[in-house]
């Protein structure tokens, strides 16, 4: 029943699939990543204006909340080429993480989600302050990367796409928002949480009951998608909040880490490593060890 669902909707929708490769003999090790963040950095969340100054790797004030991450993206142990991209800002009164995840063959995925990042950015720091409406401000980057992205796929002849998400904090509070299935997690007290909702059938297929994530997890479909940057003109997107609070933190992550562990393995990752360097190179490092078969990125936030 779920396999004539997902024909049904194929029909329906302009799906875009994750293009995916065999299993390669060869296998790659920690030295192999591509692109890894400048070390760790640290800063207090909305520093008081006269202590700016002193918001350096480890600076922190009494009672203040402090957050530090580090992000890493890997090839993988089968793909030969990295279609993934992100992205970490900091501008003093607010930070901005993004993650992309490319897709279209050759390298027309690795330009998409270049694209995509590069727009969020662009645009989040050629503001002066976020305003009242930081959701807003949000939604619009993101349709501008939409944007973007299509203007660059007419032009090559190319239907290049990429998922999409972001986190911009503001004080103590994270806007987030996301197309496609790379995701934001939030772990906290012995949980996690999955903020965002994956734009994919096998997760619509979840949501109605016609299957459980652990079908879904191991679907053949499961890299089919009803929503990408760059497939129409007009998109939806979504919007998430929430409030950051001392020993919690954010994960930014693309399939090919969260395909490989489970939520559980993360949160164990997460829970028992300490610092953000290090639990991003634990997390892609396990990844690998399952297989690596897709690109991996992950972005670290943790608050202290």
């Amino acid at each position: 029943m779920a396999h004539d669902w997902i024909g049904c909707m194929k029909k329906m929708f302009d799906l875009k699939t994750k293009r995916r490769t065999p299993l390669a003999a060869a296998t790659a090790t920690f030295a192999s990543m591509t692109r890894v963040l400048q070390p760790a950095y640290t800063r207090r969340l909305r520093p008081d204006q006269e202590d700016k100054a002193s918001c350096a790797p480890g600076a922190a004030g009494t009672g203040a909340l402090v957050m530090a991450w580090h992000g890493i993206t890997d090839t993988g142990r089968v793909r030969p080429l990295n279609e993934d991209s992100f992205a970490c800002q900091d501008f003093m009164d607010r930070s901005l993480f993004v993650v992309a995840d490319g897709m279209g063959g050759h390298d027309a995925g690795e330009i998409a989600s270049r694209i995509a990042v590069e727009t969020i950015c662009a645009d989040v720091s050629g503001l002066a302050n976020l305003g009242h409406d930081p959701k807003g401000l949000v939604e619009r980057v993101v349709l501008h990367a939409n944007a973007e992205v299509r203007k660059e796929g007419t032009s090559r002849g190319s239907n290049m796409g990429t998922t999409l998400t972001l986190a911009l904090i503001d004080g103590t509070t994270a806007h987030i928002a996301n197309v496609g299935d790379s995701r934001v997690y939030w772990i906290e007290n012995g949980s996690i949480t999955q903020i965002t909702e994956d734009h994919s059938l096998v997760a619509k297929l979840v949501s109605t009951g016609k299957m459980t994530k652990a079908e879904a997890r191991h679907n053949p479909k499961s890299n089919l998608l009803y929503r990408t940057i760059g497939t129409d003109e007009a998109i939806k997107v979504d919007i998430f909040t929430r409030d950051l609070s001392k020993g919690g933190s954010l994960l930014l992550c693309t399939d090919g880490l969260w395909g490989e562990l489970s939520d559980e393995e993360i949160h164990r990752i997460c829970s028992t490593e300490k610092g953000s360097r290090t639990i991003c190179a634990k997390l892609v490092n396990s990844a690998n060890e399952k297989g690596g078969r897709d690109n991996i990125t992950a972005v670290v936030v943790t608050v202290g």
